[in-house]
C-alpha cells in the first residue's frame, strides 16, 4: 500500500469523524434542552416500571393552536402509552390520537409537565398522533417531545432500533 492511499484514507476518516461529531454536538436552545431531559426523565421512569421506548423519540417546534402530526404503524393487542411534554413556553400540550380515517380515538390525560394517552389496538393499523399546543408565549413557537413505550415483553416488529444510549440524552447527564 502506498502512501497516497494511506493519506487519503486518513483524510477521509479524519473528515467523517468531524461530521459525526459536529451532528451530535449539534448546538440545541435552552428550550431544546428541557424538552430532551424532561423526555430522558420520562424514558428513564418507564424503562423502571417495565416498559420501553418503542420509536426514537419525536422532537420538533409547533406553533400555538397549530398540530404536529405523525403517522406510525401500530401492532394489535399491545398497549401503547404515547407521552409528550413541552418547552416553558407552552401551555395545555394536547394529544390527539386519530385512525386512518381521521376518525379521534382518544384525547390526552394532563399529569403535570407531561400529556398522554394510552391505546391497545385492536387490529394493526396506520394511525396519526398530533400534539397541539394551546398556546406559546413566543413567536417562535413551542418545543415539543414525544415518546412512544410499550410494555418491555412486548415484540413489535416495526420498531426502531433505540441505542443504548439515546445521543441527545447525553446533555441531561
Amino acid at each position: 500500500m502506498n502512501i497516497k492511499h494511506l493519506t487519503i484514507s486518513g483524510i477521509a476518516l479524519l473528515l467523517g469523524t468531524a461530521i459525526v461529531g459536529t451532528a451530535i454536538a449539534q448546538e440545541l436552545t435552552n428550550e431544546q434542552k428541557t424538552v430532551t431531559c424532561r423526555l430522558k426523565t420520562e424514558v428513564d421512569q418507564r424503562k423502571g416500571n417495565g416498559q420501553k421506548l418503542v420509536f426514537l423519540p419525536l422532537l420538533g417546534t409547533v406553533r400555538k393552536q397549530v398540530s404536529s402530526p405523525f403517522r406510525a404503524t401500530l401492532q394489535p393487542d399491545t398497549e401503547y402509552v404515547f407521552v409528550a411534554t413541552c418547552d416553558g413556553n407552552c401551555k395545555d400540550l394536547n394529544l390527539t390520537l386519530t385512525d386512518a380515517s381521521g376518525q379521534e380515538i382518544a384525547a390526552s390525560q394532563k399529569a403535570g409537565e407531561l400529556s398522554s394517552i394510552s391505546f391497545t389496538p385492536p387490529s394493526q393499523g396506520e394511525y396519526q398522533i398530533a400534539a397541539k399546543p394551546g398556546e406559546c408565549t413566543t413567536a417562535e413557537g413551542c418545543s415539543f417531545g414525544m415518546g412512544i413505550f410499550v410494555p418491555a415483553s412486548a415484540s413489535v416488529p416495526n420498531a426502531s432500533k433505540i441505542p443504548a444510549e439515546i445521543a441527545q440524552f447525553r446533555l441531561c447527564q
